[in-house]
């Protein structure tokens, strides 16, 4: 089970901005049987359902759908999760303080519907944490809305509570049916059927439909902003100095800007996504959108219009001092040993659902990036080294397929980003539910290489850094090229998941 507090006040789950809501205007709780329960909290200006008000403090029924309001703002359903697939669990126990839940805890600090823990088929059993105060697993506080493996021997605290769930009704894996597969896992192997081992267990994996892959991975997703600036190198400070020449600059249609001169017109301005795959704010995103100079001649380019700044400043010079017919002075030598190098300036994330505003923009950090633009990742972090509200990770350890087998021309591929930057953040209104991401569905197009693989669910630049997953919710790839729409539509290229893998787990030295 799950609750959903809804309200005006920012430490709801569902925020709305209106001065007719309560600051705790209502609850929405997400039943394990799939029953969706609304219950009004005493709001000043009432809940309705398809315009009718219900009674305060009563829990009623609703539909997915129904027509709700809250004072005089609409539910918008899609900021209630959808259900959750459970097919692949065969035991559901609910964990809290509340007397609907299977197992009742006791204690100030347990949330009415802390856990929900789901014995899968295959035996396994895992917890899931929904609460306020936070679940822990022998001392490790886990984290929110992610499955938690658990065994019948691990302690386990809800909100400071111990849990006895070793008495609980809950259907652990036998000792002796344990015995049973790796006996019947041994016969098969040695009667070499190991490929169909693989394929058998491939075909029960669980399936996604694209709409369960968006409920379960679209708070991972987040809008990065970039900025950066050229830095000269190769010569001495004090010659640019002298000249009046900056060592810090900015490039716009061919003029060289300093730092002081910079504004929102001439900045060198780019966005893309990133995506969450630690709970200390840790996310991945193309090599590009960290070090957006390192394609495209950028840096040829901006070095190529400085030397030639430098030489007219030099010609000016020169003409004030020796006049029309005067040589050029000894500082011409300069020019050759000009290069420049990119710096970047800030990189700000906002989540998904939140607006885009700079109250909700986060700095990042840059842990790891490289200068091979054939491995096109990054490791970034969160400033403030922490999820924000609302959002998950993507468990890359459990939930990242890196073998080449998963990259199937023809197999179905699902990818979550942020295409066109500003331009597709879908906040049109200020009573709107913040930026939104867009999800797209296609195939893999193209035999994978070293590197990467065609894929064609629609997308374009703005785009880069986002996650790509296939049809069993596992992360394959990362978005980060495609032919422009004046040649095609719909032929993109994706960084294979192993060289995320790599970065997390050897980072580039700094």
């Amino acid at each position: 089970m799950r609750l959903l507090k809804i309200g005006r006040d920012t430490s709801c789950d569902i925020v709305l901005y209106s001065d007719k809501v309560s600051s705790l205007h209502a609850e929405i709780t997400l039943m394990n049987s799939g029953d969706i329960m609304l219950e009004d909290k005493g709001s000043s200006n009432g809940t309705f359902i398809q315009n009718q008000a219900i009674k305060p403090g009563k829990p009623v029924k609703i539909r997915r759908g129904d027509a709700i309001r809250f004072g005089d703002v609409e539910l918008q359903w899609s900021q209630v999760p959808m259900p959750e697939d459970n097919s692949a669990y065969k035991a559901i126990y609910g964990v809290g303080s509340h007397f609907n839940n299977d197992i009742q805890v006791s204690g100030g600090t347990v949330s009415r519907y802390h856990a929900t823990i789901k014995v899968g088929k295959d035996g396994k059993v895992y917890i899931i944490d929904h609460s306020k105060n936070g679940t822990t697993v022998d001392g490790q506080k886990i984290t929110p809305n992610n499955p938690y493996r658990i065994k019948k021997s691990s302690a386990i605290v809800c909100g400071g509570v111990p849990l006895n769930h070793k008495t609980a009704p809950i259907q652990w894996p036998s000792e002796i049916w344990k015995t049973i597969l790796s006996a019947a896992a041994v016969i098969l192997i040695v009667a070499g059927v190991g490929f169909g081992i693989y394929e058998l267990t491939k075909g029960s994996s669980n399936e996604y439909e694209d709409g369960e892959l968006y409920a379960m991975y679209n708070n991972s997703v987040v809008y990065l902003e970039g900025t950066y600036h050229f830095h000269v190198t190769g010569i001495p400070e004090e010659k640019l100095k002298q000249y009046g020449l900056p060592v810090n600059f900015f490039v716009y249609q061919e003029k060289i800007y300093t730092m002081e001169q910079v504004d929102l017109s001439i900045m060198p301005y780019y966005s893309g996504t990133g995506f969450f795959v630690s709970n200390d704010g840790k996310m991945i995103t193309n090599l590009h959108v960290v070090k957006p100079w390192l394609w495209g001649n950028i840096i040829e380019t901006a070095e190529a219009i400085f030397k030639q700044h430098f030489a007219r400043v030099l010609s000016i010079q020169d003409y004030k001092t020796k006049g029309v017919y005067g040589a050029l002075t000894g500082d011409a030598a300069y020019i050759s040993q000009i290069k420049v190098e990119g710096v970047l300036d800030k990189l700000l994330f906002v989540p998904q659902g939140k607006y885009y505003s700079v109250e909700n923009a986060v700095s990042c950090r840059v842990l790891s990036a490289g200068d091979n633009v054939d491995e096109d990742v990054a490791l970034i972090q969160s400033e403030k080294g922490e999820l924000p509200n609302g959002a998950r990770y993507i468990n890359v350890v459990d939930s990242m397929d890196v073998d080449n087998k998963a990259l199937k021309v023809g197999q179905h591929v699902y990818t979550i980003g942020f295409p066109k930057g500003q331009n597709s953040l879908l906040q049109k209104k200020d009573n709107e539910k913040g930026i939104q991401v867009i999800a797209q569905g296609g195939s893999i197009i193209q035999q994978d290489s070293e590197y990467e693989f065609g894929y064609n669910a629609p997308t374009t630049s703005g785009a880069s850094g986002s996650p790509i997953f296939n049809k069993f919710g596992m992360l394959v790839g990362v978005h980060h090229a495609g032919l422009s729409q004046t040649d095609a539509q719909g032929y993109n290229y994706g960084v294979k998941a192993k060289l995320i893998k790599q970065i997390i787990e050897s980072p580039h030295k700094k």
